[in-house]
């Protein structure tokens, strides 16, 4: 009775040990990938000038889920970051980003217009003119730019811009 016990002990162990743990979801799929073009690092620059707004690291991280972003404006003490994934769940891209003011802002979005356009949802920023939605529009461009453009809007109809940048990527 003990051999028979100890046999099946070792037969259950081995069972065990050879079964392959199980897989994980990768972000291969083109959806998780929808935001790659903003990667890398980057000096942003007021749309239309020579005039440094900031720089801006953008990396993969967390086996390519991840998208974090670092910014350190050029005209003051701002910082800010953000971490961005896409939500297999939802089917929405995430931003929640927070800066060195201590503010604290989620957006949602998807790809749009060969980019990517973020909004806020909850459209509770209290500006001095009461609530308002805040939404970014991320488009890249053949010569390997990539314009950010910021609208705020009272309305959810009429957008104003708050700012434009072009990234350009630094040299090596």
């Amino acid at each position: 009775m003990l051999k028979t016990l100890a046999a099946f002990v070792l037969l259950t162990a081995c069972a065990h040990a050879q079964q392959a743990p199980p897989q994980m979801p990768t972000c291969a799929a083109a959806e998780h990938r929808a935001f790659d073009f903003w990667i890398g690092e980057w000096d942003a620059y007021v749309a239309g000038t020579e005039n440094l707004a900031g720089r801006s690291s953008i990396r993969s991280e967390n086996a390519g889920c991840v998208i974090t972003e670092h910014w350190t404006s050029a005209r003051s003490a701002y910082t800010g970051q953000s971490i961005n994934i896409y939500d297999r769940v939802t089917g929405q891209w995430n931003q929640f980003y927070a800066d060195s003011t201590g503010e604290v802002t989620r957006f949602v979005g998807a790809p749009y217009q060969g980019g990517m356009r973020l909004v806020d949802p909850a459209n509770i920023s209290a500006g001095q003119d009461g609530p308002r939605q805040t939404r970014m529009t991320f488009t890249p461009s053949a010569d390997g730019t990539v314009r950010q453009h910021g609208e705020t809007s009272t309305d959810g109809a009429t957008w104003t811009t708050d700012y434009d940048f072009i990234y350009r990527r630094r040299a090596s």
